[in-house]
């Protein structure tokens, strides 16, 4: 289960170096991803922690109040559903067993032996940098570091006049995450 719960959480990392340039004062211009207020996403995710390596379903909804994210293996097998707000995280392992914290990174570290920037990935995950954190640019295009980790949008897409990331790769912290949006469906600008 830690598995399932571990892909859903770890929806962003992989590799790189070169630093390009730096950005000192974080900033959110109104016609990035970043502004967009409400999303869903749905694909799969890979995870190689430590020595252990799974992958799943992923099906990611956002809205400015909270995220929702539902994690499954093949014919939603293992269903684990998150439920994310400011500074509160629930976990549903569909099997009866709930958690709830009002630490997330802490309570990820517990049961899964790592932890994962979750205020950040809602923004990784839409292939641009926490607009609360300073970043880095890297490469290859587009790649950038942020908080100790490393995110690469591999490909992207045109989505609504957005171009959102298809594949999307995250690394830090002993973690490598491989996402693969296959849907967006953006409710808002």
């Amino acid at each position: 289960m830690r598995t399932v719960i571990a892909a859903g959480l770890l929806s962003v990392l992989l590799p790189g170096c070169t630093t390009v340039n730096t950005v000192s004062e974080p900033v959110v211009l109104p016609d990035t991803p970043a502004s967009i207020q409400a999303w869903s996403m749905d694909g799969r995710i890979g995870v190689q922690a430590a020595e252990k390596a799974w992958q799943a379903n992923l099906y990611w909804e956002h809205d400015p109040s909270q995220d929702r994210l539902r994690i499954s293996g093949p014919l939603s097998q293992g269903l684990v559903s998150i439920v994310v707000q400011k500074d509160l995280i629930y976990v549903n392992e569909g099997n009866g067993e709930t958690s709830l914290s009002r630490d997330p990174d802490a309570m990820l570290r517990q049961r899964l032996g790592f932890a994962v920037p979750l205020s950040s990935l809602r923004y990784w995950v839409l292939g641009v940098p926490d607009p609360d954190k300073a970043s880095q640019a890297v490469g290859p295009a587009n790649g950038f570091q942020q908080a100790g980790w490393r995110i690469v949008p591999d490909k992207l897409a045109s989505v609504d006049g957005w171009m959102l990331p298809q594949k999307l790769s995250v690394q830090g912290a002993g973690v490598k995450l491989k996402i693969l949006a296959d849907t967006w469906d953006l409710r808002s600008r």
